[in-house]
């Protein structure tokens, strides 16, 4: 029996442990960190960079020299005889001679190297914009889970934001509904005044209890973005308005379009079809290799490979010359492929330079937009304040009805939201401004 208490106890301490999540104080710069470290995206990518590098080795050694070394060993049963015919030899007849060996060894080396083979060096260069194109889709993913990352972090400090107001907000009502109780018993309001009252208060806790939902899942976002474990405790330790105040500095005059990815991977991509071009155009040219072989062999009775009377050297060496005839015929088919490759290639990048122009356009426009909306929404906030204090010491004082203080509360609610909305619109806006230029 004390066992199984014994037991019960230290599986329910175990239970505990596993229970516990860590606690993680997250600011911007941080949470953006530990995404670019936990992603799979952006470990797969950089593992694409390394792919590339790894062709451009691959490409180098197609110029060292093919050397192979190799053995073997042939043994006849029987060795065929050569029929010498008459008159050789001195022999009056035909006669079958056996002249061979049956033990028939060799061990060579074989060497070739290619002096010159079209193509050869620009295969360097195509492999090497190849690396040039990863590095610069590695940049763009970086530069997008920033993004992601920055967008879901805001979010979350929106809909904490939201949450706190809801929370003071619900606390506002609750005073109002205990205020008008007190009235009510006192005989200074009258019953549906008070019913209202309750009503605001309980629709105030929904409200409460609603954004809270919207903070939960927005921490969720948040955590999938940054790829961290789900029971993560996540405690942010910035604010929107301290992010807005630190990042009020946007040059407008920064607005070329040369510093995109999506532009840049295109202009790589164009230099890849010019370099294929070149090489299919080479591809007319003949191919010249060196080859020479060294081989010892053997050639005896048995395998007494201790005599060194049966071994002889062989070498040679020699120089081959190709020349294409036929596969000119068909390169030709290669070499226009290609040249549409480069056309639409210059279309797309006038047309990208276009969009992301207009990109940039739109998102200065947003921003300045976002910039004063905010001025006004804050100066909308600061009068709703003075107001509701104002009207809050009239209805204490029954100089005013609850219905007109409900009206002022709601003013001051929308002007709350829509300030802390326009702080929340100004930094997505710088983001995407950021992003317009591909200087995030």
């Amino acid at each position: 029996m004390k066992k199984i208490i014994y037991l019960l106890i230290l599986s329910a301490f175990c239970s505990t442990i596993a229970a516990q999540t860590d606690t993680l104080k997250l600011s911007l710069d941080r949470a953006i960190q530990l995404g670019l470290t936990n992603r799979f995206d952006v470990k797969k990518e950089s593992l694409n960079i390394n792919d590339a590098k790894n062709s451009v080795v691959k490409s180098k050694k197609e110029l060292l020299p093919d050397l192979s070394a190799s053995g073997k060993t042939t043994y006849y049963g029987d060795v065929q005889p050569s029929i010498i015919p008459a008159g050789y030899l001195g022999l009056t007849e035909p006669e079958k001679i056996a002249i061979g060996m049956k033990n028939n060894t060799a061990f060579a080396l074989d060497l070739t190297y290619t002096i010159y083979k079209p193509g050869l060096y620009t295969d360097i260069k195509i492999a090497e914009n190849n690396l040039a194109l990863e590095k610069e889709k590695n940049r763009n993913t970086i530069l997008n889970t920033k993004i992601e990352i920055t967008t879901a972090y805001y979010n979350l400090l929106l809909k904490r934001l939201q949450y706190e107001i809801a929370k003071m907000n619900e606390q506002r009502y609750k005073e109002y509904d205990d205020l008008a109780n007190g009235k009510y018993h006192n005989g200074a309001m009258i019953e549906s005044d008070v019913m209202q009252a309750q009503l605001d208060y309980k629709n105030a806790q929904t409200n409460t209890k609603k954004q809270n939902q919207n903070y939960l899942l927005s921490l969720q976002t948040l955590k999938y973005n940054i790829n961290i474990p789900a029971q993560t405790v996540i405690i942010p330790t910035d604010s929107l308005q301290a992010m807005e105040n630190s990042n009020s500095i946007v040059d407008l005059s920064a607005n070329s379009v040369s510093n995109r990815s999506e532009l840049k991977q295109l202009f790589i991509e164009q230099n890849g079809y010019i370099l294929q071009l070149g090489k299919a155009r080479q591809n007319y040219l003949p191919t010249l290799s060196l080859f020479g072989n060294y081989t010892q062999l053997f050639q005896g009775p048995d395998f007494n490979y201790s005599n060194n009377f049966y071994w002889a050297p062989v070498n040679y060496v020699g120089v081959t010359l190709s020349i294409p005839i036929t596969g000119s015929i068909r390169n030709t088919n290669d070499v226009n492929d290609i040249k549409i490759k480069i056309a639409q290639a210059n279309f797309e990048i006038k047309q990208e330079a276009v969009t992301i122009q207009y990109e940039i356009q739109q998102a200065i426009t947003n921003l300045l937009n976002a910039e004063k909306n905010l001025q006004e929404s804050q100066n909308n906030y600061n009068l709703s304040q003075k107001l509701y204090e104002l009207k809050k010491q009239q209805y204490g004082l029954g100089s005013f009805s609850y219905e007109n203080l409900l009206d002022t509360e709601k003013s001051l609610s929308t002007s709350e939201q829509e300030y802390i909305t326009a702080v929340y619109d100004l930094l997505i806006a710088k983001i995407n401004y950021q992003k317009a230029i591909g200087n995030y």
